[in-house]
């Protein structure tokens, strides 16, 4: 009879091989990194890494699901606390300029998540799974934006689903952007974030 393997340890076994995946994919790329290269970093070896995840696109998922659920916690608990539609979307540009995105740990993951996006444009059912978490954090900002509307202080003449893509492009270019040393990620996005707010404003 084969032993019996709690769920415990089955949920540290998983977060092991989480954490050694995102850090090699931070260091080596995750189109370079292979689950053999995971298996040496973590101390498990490839056959038991396979019976917890099919692939190592499986892996990056499970750490992006991870990642957005916290994201929608925060996101969620932080909004409750602000009645002001135009006060949400203050905090949200807060967040992106609370971080420190030159830190080689975040500049990697940020990295690791933009090849791991064009990666999954070869494959239709990756790129569903990229899509409809993009499709949570565009509503996010749309209907903050809509809630603004019903409220009176967001002009009612702005296209919400453009802003809130515009919004995105805003965070996505400025971040994109930091793989360049010199960039001045606070100063860009400081004034975009003057110009998104006062274009949003009612009239």
């Amino acid at each position: 009879m084969p032993p019996i393997v709690s769920e415990e340890y089955k949920e540290r076994m998983r977060s092991k091989i989480l954490k050694s995946a995102l850090e090699c994919f931070a260091q080596k790329g995750f189109e370079t990194t292979t689950v053999d290269d995971i298996g040496a970093h973590s101390g498990i070896s490839k056959g038991s890494i396979y019976t917890y995840f099919d692939s190592k696109e499986s892996i990056y998922l499970e750490l992006l699901n991870k990642a957005t659920d916290n994201d929608k916690e925060d996101i969620t608990q932080n909004f409750a606390k602000r009645r002001s539609a135009y006060s949400k979307i203050n905090f949200m540009f807060d967040v992106f300029l609370a971080l420190d995105p030159f830190n080689p740990d975040r500049l990697g993951k940020t990295v690791v998540f933009y090849e791991f996006t064009f990666h999954c444009t070869r494959s239709e059912k990756l790129l569903d799974v990229i899509t409809e978490r993009g499709n949570f954090l565009i509503n996010l900002i749309k209907e903050t934006l809509e809630e603004g509307q019903e409220q009176g202080e967001i002009d009612k003449n702005i296209d919400t689903n453009l802003y809130a893509h515009k919004f995105w492009l805003i965070i996505d270019g400025a971040s994109l952007q930091t793989i360049y040393k010199d960039f001045p990620y606070y100063e860009v996005l400081r004034e975009m974030k003057e110009m998104y707010l006062e274009e949003i404003k009612k009239r």
